[in-house]
């Protein structure tokens, strides 16, 4: 069968290229996965559209957030065939996918009825900013900030908010900080001033904003790198450095998904539950993605959509492909 698929070919570059998927003789846990949508991750993502990241090379299928209907399946697959599923696949109208049930791998998981598809894009963006906020040591209460009003940002900004945090929300661009207040961040800011909180969170993956965020914590503060360092950035490191002793900070990274896939004896932290989790948030709209989604556009129109991301993020913040034109071709 016919599959179209998005594929970075240079820095900036980008366009829909098509293959032939072997639909027979599916193995244990493969699945054959009919895509309806799927969302571009305006972080990772981004880095590898524009080559952010060193020593990355060209051409590469990006993608990890889909959402689609399962036409086949191996056997270890407890879903069945017309269900959804949420998959960790690269953009693309069909795909066959393998479930490896680790938690930096390939997953297939069945995607409860009642929520809507396109909503559920970001089921990944959720799992990010779910296992940042697990992390913490959080009390009632705690002031906190966030820095950066992306996507991931805003999804643990209410996160924290839900646990009885005092959340402030900082960005110094307009929309995004309009958008978390329309969410339900009530205080925002585009810069944090001279203000001290308990917990700090960095989700810019700025190497120069973290280096400044120590002098906004308190003693025995927590500082959380949720976003992803990619960039060089030169500076001396003795004032970070020095804050982080003199004022005895924890320092927690939170890289994606390092919890367990299934819970463990003698802990309840694991990605299954956290999936469970960030389901009921968007059920019970704690979390209403559907005032994020700035547009739904057809697959071809990728490099347009990658540049917006890029350089015009006073106006796009989170945008998903429709795969629906691109189905039984």
């Amino acid at each position: 069968m016919k599959s179209y698929y998005v594929e970075l070919t240079d820095i900036g570059r980008s366009h829909l290229n098509q293959e032939e998927i072997d639909v027979s003789d599916l193995k244990e846990n493969e699945a054959l996965i009919e895509a309806e949508y799927s969302m571009i991750s305006a972080g990772t993502e981004l880095s590898r559209a524009f080559g952010l990241k060193k020593g990355f090379r060209y051409p590469v299928r990006p993608g990890y957030c889909m959402v689609g209907k399962l036409l086949a399946k191996g056997s270890g697959i407890d879903i069945e065939p017309g269900e959804r599923a949420y998959v960790n696949a690269p953009h693309a109208s069909l795909v066959r996918w393998k479930h490896t049930g680790k938690v930096q791998d390939a997953m297939i998981l069945k995607l409860p009825r009642d929520l809507d598809p396109k909503e559920a894009t970001v089921i990944n963006l959720l799992l990010v900013a779910i296992q940042g906020v697990n992390l913490c040591d959080v009390k009632l209460g705690y002031r906190l900030a966030v820095l950066g009003l992306g996507n991931i940002g805003i999804f643990t900004a209410l996160m924290f908010k839900k646990l009885g945090c005092e959340v402030t929300g900082v960005d110094p661009i307009g929309k995004r900080r309009e958008l978390a207040t329309s969410m339900g961040i009530s205080k925002v800011s585009e810069d944090l001033k001279d203000e001290e909180f308990d917990i700090v969170v960095d989700a810019t993956g700025l190497s120069e904003v973290i280096n400044n965020s120590v002098k906004h914590l308190k003693a025995y503060g927590q500082l959380l790198l949720l976003g992803s360092p990619r960039q060089s950035y030169e500076c001396d490191m003795t004032p970070f450095l020095s804050a982080i002793h003199m004022k005895n900070i924890i320092v927690r990274g939170a890289f994606n998904n390092t919890a367990p896939f299934a819970p463990v004896e003698g802990s309840d932290n694991s990605l299954l539950r956290n999936y469970r989790v960030v389901c009921d948030l968007l059920r019970n709209k704690d979390i209403d993605v559907s005032k994020m989604i700035d547009r739904v556009i057809d697959p071809k129109d990728c490099e347009e959509a990658y540049y917006d991301l890029m350089y015009n993020k006073d106006k796009a913040t989170c945008i998903l492909y429709d795969w629906h034109n691109y189905q039984n071709r």
